[in-house]
């Protein structure tokens, strides 16, 4: 049988060789290195055979330069010119002469794959590729940049959106750009739509104008403000809003009660609330109201369990009934004081009635005469 010499890769290592590279003749027929220099493709191939770990690689500048054939400038242009392709990233260096990067090989290889990911968007339909990545548990940049193209109608898939696209993926995790999928994909089928439909794109941008403008660029993150935006929900709804806004400033307000240093927990908070709208039975009462009376003491006292509040709402009670029972007791002894004193004013005035007309009773007496002492 004849042998398979295409099979055979040649070998170009010597015997204290530490590191090798393979590279695909599919990928160089694809056009693998046509958008770089003859300089940068140099350092590229330094930098595959360079790594200190994964994909981690270390270049001592005058050495490379020297067996690379190339002039400190132009060396130092070709590595920024890589940063700029997105192909590099700076990492912390010990000094001048030796500088550390990160090779992005999936940004390497991205624009080789748009031809095939295309290919492929045509073959499967868009719902079901994004089915695909959403149900994936691990997923490569090409496939989440495919996904997110599926939401735009064909006519529309221009260079500018895989351009915008490419940002993203370098500034959000992938399970970020997953969850947008699956989010977006979700809101899609809400709205009736199948594949894509007019709004689609927009609506997910204007999620990732949120990210951007909340600074949220890890996974970990955005699940800290889901979690904040399902709590603030509950608090609405719990004080009387059942459809709002996250820009409202009653909502800032909850959250504000949520979040920061004193921040405290969803029961506590909703403890308040309803602790407030059961003494405010007359009407809905003001978020100042129950930050004062609630919210601001339970951040005081460092009141941070139900029980402990509840506790504390006891406690104010028993307070304000004494405070009650001792007006109560001041209203009952200046009125019995007030009846007493009307009563022996009472009696004052009966004893001085009945001296006066004793008195008088007196004086009348002498207006009788005893005639029967004057008979002859």
């Amino acid at each position: 049988m004849e042998e398979n010499f295409y099979k055979k890769n040649i070998d170009l290592s010597e015997r204290q060789s530490r590191q090798t590279v393979t590279i695909a003749d599919t990928l160089l027929e694809k056009g693998l290195l046509r958008n770089y220099t003859g300089d940068e493709c140099k350092i590229l191939l330094y930098l595959f055979t360079h790594r200190r770990k994964e994909n981690i690689a270390e270049i001592e500048l005058p050495l490379a330069a020297a067996g690379l054939g190339i002039e400190m400038d132009s060396l130092k242009k070709s590595l920024n010119s890589l940063i700029d392709k997105k192909v590099l990233k700076t990492e912390a260096s010990q000094n001048s002469k030796f500088l550390t990067y990160r090779l992005k090989l999936n940004n390497l290889i991205t624009e080789v794959k748009e031809k095939t990911e295309i290919k492929n968007e045509a073959e499967v339909s868009a719902q079901e590729l994004r089915r695909q990545v959403i149900q994936s548990k691990a997923t490569s940049e090409s496939e989440i940049a495919a996904a997110l193209i599926s939401f735009i109608p064909p006519e529309n898939r221009n260079i500018h959106r895989r351009e915008e696209i490419k940002g993203w993926l370098n500034d959000f995790e992938l399970k970020m750009l997953k969850e947008l999928i699956r989010r977006v994909d979700k809101w899609l089928q809400r709205e009736g739509g199948g594949d894509f439909m007019v709004g689609s794109f927009s609506y997910l941008r204007k999620i990732v104008q949120s990210w951007y403008e909340e600074e949220i660029t890890s996974y970990e993150k955005l699940q800290q403000q889901d979690k904040l935006y399902r709590e603030t929900r509950e608090l609405a709804k719990a004080y009387g809003i059942n459809a709002f806004s996250s820009n409202t400033a009653q909502l800032k307000t909850f959250q504000s009660w949520l979040s920061g240093e004193q921040a405290l927990s969803k029961e506590l908070a909703l403890a308040a609330i309803r602790e407030a709208v059961r003494r405010k039975r007359d009407g809905q009462p003001s978020l100042k109201y129950v930050e004062d009376n609630f919210i601001n003491p339970i951040k005081e006292l460092n009141i941070n369990n139900l029980a402990d509040f509840k506790r504390w709402l006891q406690k104010e009670m028993d307070n304000n009934a004494g405070e009650a029972d001792q007006r109560d007791q001041k209203t009952a002894d200046k009125s019995n004081s007030e009846k007493k004193q009307a009563k022996e004013n009472k009696k004052s005035k009966n004893a001085k009635q009945a001296a006066k007309k004793s008195k008088n009773d007196y004086k009348w007496k002498d207006f009788f005469i005893d005639f029967d002492k004057y008979k002859e």
